[in-house]
C-alpha cells in the first residue's frame, strides 16, 4: 500500500493485490501530481463499454495497435466504419454497453459471444464483432482510459462450417449465355460480369469513359468502383487494392452487346460520356441489393436455382477461365488478385470429371508405343 499527496493537500491511496498493478497505478498518480492534476475518485474514472466504443468511433476507428511489422495507421473505409457501427450497435452494446470495462471479466465477454453463437450468427460475424470490440478497447488502453483489455484473452466459440462458394459449370454457363442472358433486360451487364470477372462494386460503378469499344483493341479499364454505405450509393472510390486496377481485353460477343446497350441508352436519353454504363432510369448506378436480386432472378430463369450471389458470378469467371488457360498467374492478373493464393480460393470444378489423367496417360502411352 502507498499514498500519494497532491498539492491541494489531498491524498490518494494505491492498494492492489498484484505488484505490477500497484506500480502502474502509483506511476499514474505520480505523473498526475507532476502535472498538478487532481485525479477524480476511482468510481468516477471508470468508463463503460458504450463510452469506449463511442470514443473509438469519434477517433475514426483506428487499428488495434502498432506491431513489430507495422507502426503505421490504417484508414478504414466509410463502409467498414458503418459495418462496425451496425454490428456493435446490434450485438454488443445492448448486452454490455452499460458495464464498466475495468470491472468486466474475460469470462463475461466469452458469455456474450456464446450468446451470439446460440442466436445462430455466422462465425465470421462473431469474429468481426470481437475484432471491432478489441480494437475499441485497445484504443482506450492506449489512451489510458482503461487499465486492462478484457477482450484480448477471449476464447471465441467453436467455428461453424461456412457456406461454400460455387461457380457455374461449363454446361450451366452455356445455358446462361444462350437462354437466360439474351432474354434479360440487361444482357450487356451480365455478360460484362461473367466475361470480365468484375467485383459487384466494379460492375455497378463502371462508367463509359473507361469502356473502349470503338478501337481495334477494345478494352475495359477498372479504375474505380461504386461505394455504398448503409445500402446507399455515396460516390465513386478507388478499387479494393492497387492490383485491382487493371485493363481487360473484350471478346467480340461482349463488344457487340456493349455497343447495342450504348445505342439503347442513347435512344432512352440515358447515355452520358462520363455516365454509368449500367444505370437506373435516373442515371444512378444499380445498388448492390438490386444487383443481387436481379442476379438471383436471372439464375432462376436459367433453371439454376435462386441461391446464387453476384460474387459467385466472379467465382464462375475465375473457374471457367482457369479451366481454359491453365495459368493461375494470368487468371490472378485478370481478376485483380494480389497473388495466386487468393485465386486458388476462387477456383471450383467446372467439369463433371477431370480429363487430365486421360491426357497424361495418352501422352505417355503414345511415347512408349
Amino acid at each position: 500500500m502507498a499514498w500519494v499527496r497532491f498539492p491541494d493537500g489531498s491524498r490518494r491511496k494505491v492498494e492492489r493485490v498484484e505488484k505490477a498493478a500497484a506500480q502502474r497505478d502509483l506511476d499514474e498518480l505520480v505523473a498526475l501530481r507532476a502535472q498538478s492534476l487532481d485525479p477524480l475518485p476511482r468510481r468516477e474514472r471508470l468508463v463503460s463499454f458504450a463510452e469506449v466504443i463511442e470514443a473509438w468511433f469519434e477517433a475514426g476507428c483506428p487499428n488495434v495497435s502498432p506491431t513489430s511489422k507495422s507502426r503505421h495507421a490504417r484508414v478504414k473505409s466509410p463502409n467498414t466504419i458503418a459495418n462496425a457501427r451496425q454490428l456493435l450497435g446490434s450485438s454488443v452494446l445492448p448486452v454490455i454497453g452499460k458495464l464498466k470495462v475495468d470491472r468486466t471479466s474475460t469470462e463475461r465477454l466469452e458469455e456474450l459471444f456464446r450468446g451470439l453463437a446460440t442466436r445462430g450468427l455466422a462465425t465470421s460475424t462473431i469474429d468481426h464483432n470481437w475484432n471491432y470490440l478489441n480494437q475499441a478497447l485497445q484504443y482506450a488502453l492506449r489512451q489510458r482510459r482503461i487499465k486492462t483489455n478484457p477482450a484480448a484473452a477471449v476464447l471465441l466459440p467453436e467455428r461453424r462450417p461456412t457456406k461454400p462458394r460455387k461457380s457455374f459449370t461449363i454446361e450451366e454457363a452455356e445455358r446462361l449465355l444462350v437462354q437466360a442472358i439474351p432474354a434479360d433486360p440487361r444482357p450487356a451487364m451480365w455478360l460484362t460480369g461473367l466475361m470480365c470477372g468484375l467485383r459487384p462494386g466494379e460492375l455497378a460503378g463502371l462508367r463509359w469513359c473507361y469502356v473502349d469499344i470503338d478501337s481495334k483493341n477494345p478494352t475495359i479499364e477498372i479504375a474505380e468502383r461504386a461505394l455504398e454505405v448503409g445500402d446507399r450509393y455515396v460516390g465513386q472510390a478507388a478499387p479494393k487494392t492497387p492490383r485491382s486496377c487493371r485493363r481487360i481485353g473484350l471478346h467480340p460477343l461482349l463488344v457487340a452487346a456493349l455497343q447495342r446497350h450504348r445505342e439503347e441508352q442513347r435512344l432512352l436519353g440515358l447515355y452520358e460520356p462520363e455516365g454509368f454504363a449500367f444505370c437506373t432510369r435516373n442515371g444512378t448506378p444499380v445498388t448492390m441489393s438490386n444487383l443481387r436480386r436481379a442476379f438471383r432472378q436471372l439464375s432462376a430463369r436459367a433453371g439454376l436455382g435462386d441461391d446464387w450471389t453476384t460474387y459467385e458470378l466472379r467465382h464462375s469467371f475465375v473457374s471457367l477461365v482457369a479451366d481454359q488457360l491453365d495459368d493461375l498467374v494470368k487468371v490472378a492478373d485478370l481478376a485483380g488478385h494480389v497473388d495466386t493464393r487468393t485465386t486458388e480460393g476462387y477456383r471450383h470444378q467446372v467439369r463433371a470429371s477431370l480429363p487430365h489423367a486421360i491426357e497424361a496417360w495418352n501422352g505417355l502411352l503414345d511415347r512408349a508405343g
